[in-house]
């Protein structure tokens, strides 16, 4: 009679003979009926057929188990990335259920030596991402910001080479079989419900920042050659070490520092690391030869490059997925600054600066109507001529590539060629939520007003309220316009669309105000159809790039210091301005004559537009002047 295990009491004891390896002397262990016998599957074996007497022989399985090795190196959890290395989140992001192996034969075995000579380099080399596909903007969007980790500033005088040895055993792909665990869901949905962004960077934390496509399993033994670090100037990096945690397995690599007119410079040691295999008490007497054959055993295989890797938030389900990118709010994709030469030969004709350098990839975001992208530009007189007002809209047509529509505002109109400082970014939410892992503290937003001309209404000016409350007692959040027109012709190509913002305390709002006046005819005119689109900046990382600032403050700098700086900014030529994002924000809701902002080397100033030859006693150019009550808000983001 053939009997079942499963016909066993769980309180059974089988003596168990593991013949590992068969060399050996057989050890007789004792396995109870609740013991994880995942190998022995009921229904293949019949007890008296694999049972000798009272002894059970068993052998390891030499196939690889996609289920060991996930548990063993943890490998649907999460990973964090910093400059010392990568470790594993605490807590389990994802539930791995099936994985697809392909195992290596000889092509598996490489050697070779690796070189670095950047920060980048070195993080990415030293962080097992080895991969192509992976580049230094991927690796600062995890999280890693070159030069402000516990070692601030390092720079390397010399190239540096590792000398290595690679058994690439086996590669794992799983991220489409991996299912987000309860807790990770949960986490998410309480965060977007706290109304704190903070909380998805205490969810990055604790499950993780990314977690990889595709894991390179197997061992790397390499050597350090011969490096120079010519900078390091954090103090608690000298005498340091840098790690690389690859799993349970952590290696360092010892400093030597030597300390010379307050720079520290350090010769690095020549040492070798291992990644799997077992971890022996030291390098000194390393046997490779042993190590390697080791790894023939698939428990001893450790994770040697993580491919292709992607933001947790990234696999949530759609849904969980757009209210994380909704409520993350609008990033800046791409922002540059440029320098361009260009003639103003008619009164009233603008110089029209097509984008058409925008990079591929941005562009293929700015198309994606999921990303809801929009462009905001600014520019600057790089000549700083006195009386000249520069004015930037954006033309957005249906087909066809954005462009700025840039006026020149002059008294007395002259042909005129100028050197210009122009500055756009591109703004929108992010679909890949691989770029948002650690900028929680950013907090952008667009509002849009879209006004339509009709046969009954097209007023010179146009008064909105914002969905923004006001409060005098917290820190305003500044507002930046700019026009946005869909076509542009001999009807409106010599229009000129100002604007500014307001408070209304009465309601507690914060209220916007748009104009338009013909340079060619020097008189205000009704507004043409166009869309009003509005940055509000709540909340930045570098709090001195954002802000509402009174024009009164400039004055309190001496005439020496403008001086000086006027002195600086020649000496040092045009490449050293810097056109900032400006509005003009009025603490008011008084009617004012039009005015427009005018940017110098180190200010923001005023410039009001009076037409004298305007006869129309209603216009609002003939509302009255203000000085009080003024001030800018701006942005000043880094280009990138």
């Amino acid at each position: 009679m053939s009997l079942n295990i499963g016909y066993f009491f769980n309180n059974v004891d089988i003596s168990v003979q593991i013949d590992d390896p068969p060399s050996q002397q057989p050890t007789l262990v004792t396995l109870n009926r609740k013991d994880n016998l995942s190998n022995i599957h009921e229904e293949d074996w019949v007890l008296n057929k694999i049972l000798d007497h009272d002894t059970l022989y068993l052998t390891k399985n030499s196939n690889p188990d996609w289920k060991f090795l996930n548990e063993l190196r943890k490998l649907d959890y999460g990973r964090i990335i910093n400059f010392n290395g990568i470790k594993t989140a605490k807590r389990r992001a994802f539930e791995m259920k099936e994985c697809k192996i392909t195992e290596f034969g000889a092509e598996g075995c490489q050697k070779g030596n690796i070189e670095f000579n950047s920060n980048e380099d070195w993080m990415m080399k030293t962080n097992l991402i080895f991969t192509s596909n992976i580049n230094v903007e991927n690796l600062v969007k995890f999280g890693i910001t070159v030069g402000k980790s516990q070692n601030k500033k390092l720079k390397f005088e010399t190239n540096s080479t590792y000398r290595y040895t690679e058994y690439g055993k086996a590669s794992l792909e799983f991220s489409k079989y991996l299912e987000p665990t309860r807790e990770f869901i949960d986490a998410v949905k309480d965060a977007i419900n706290s109304g704190d962004a903070e909380e998805f960077k205490q969810i990055t934390e604790e499950f993780g920042q990314f977690i990889p496509n595709e894991v390179i399993l197997g061992g790397r033994a390499y050597y350090e050659g011969h490096k120079v670090l010519k900078e390091q100037t954090e103090e608690n990096a000298i005498n340091g070490t840098i790690d690389v945690n690859a799993g349970p397995s952590e290696n360092k690599i010892g400093n030597e520092v030597m300390v010379s007119n307050g720079m520290t410079k350090y010769r690095q040691q020549e040492c070798a690391k291992l990644i799997g295999g077992p971890q022996p008490d030291n390098l000194e007497n390393f046997d490779e030869a042993a190590w390697a054959k080791s790894l023939k055993d698939f428990r001893q295989w450790d994770c040697i490059e993580f491919k292709d890797p992607i933001s947790i938030f990234q696999l949530l389900d759609k849904t969980l997925h757009n209210q994380v990118i909704k409520f993350l709010g609008k990033r800046i994709h791409y922002s540059k600054i440029e320098d361009y030469s260009c003639t103003f030969e008619k009164l009233g004709e603008p110089f029209m600066y097509e984008l058409s350098n925008i990079p591929s990839h941005i562009s293929k975001i700015m198309q994606n109507q999921d990303a809801d992208c929009d462009l905001f530009a600014t520019v600057i007189d790089a000549e700083g001529v006195k009386k000249d007002t520069f004015n930037c809209q954006i033309l957005s047509p249906t087909k066809g590539k954005p462009s700025l529509i840039i006026h020149c505002i002059q008294e007395d109109f002259k042909k005129r060629d100028c050197k210009l400082k122009i500055g756009w970014m591109v703004i929108g939410y992010y679909t890949d939520l691989n770029f948002i892992l650690t900028d929680f503290d950013v907090q952008l937003n667009i509002i849009k007003k879209n006004f339509n001309v009709t046969s009954n209404t097209q007023p010179m000016q146009n008064r909105a309220l914002l969905d923004l409350e006001y409060n005098s007692f917290i820190r305003k959040s500044p507002c930046i316009g700019i026009p946005v027109l869909k076509k542009l012709d001999s009807t409106n190509n010599s229009l000129v669309i100002g604007h500014h913002f307001f408070n209304v305390q009465e309601e507690s709002k914060i209220g916007s105000y748009t104009y338009s006046c013909c340079l060619q005819k020097k008189i205000y005119v009704d507004l043409p159809e166009f869309t009003f689109n509005i940055l509000v900046i709540s909340n930045y990382p570098d709090t001195e790039a954002y802000g509402i600032s009174p024009f009164e403050r400039q004055k309190i700098l001496s005439k020496a210091r403008e001086i000086f700086n006027n002195r600086i900014i020649r000496s040092n030529s045009s490449t050293k301005l810097k056109p900032k994002y400006v509005s003009l924000y009025i603490t008011g809701e008084n009617n004012y004559c039009p005015i427009f902002l005018k940017q110098k080397a180190n200010k923001v100033k005023y410039k009001p537009i009076k037409y004298t030859i305007c006869n129309n006693v209603s216009c609002i150019c003939k509302n009255e002047s203000v000085k009080e009550n003024l001030k800018y808000s701006y942005f000043d983001p880094k280009p990138g």
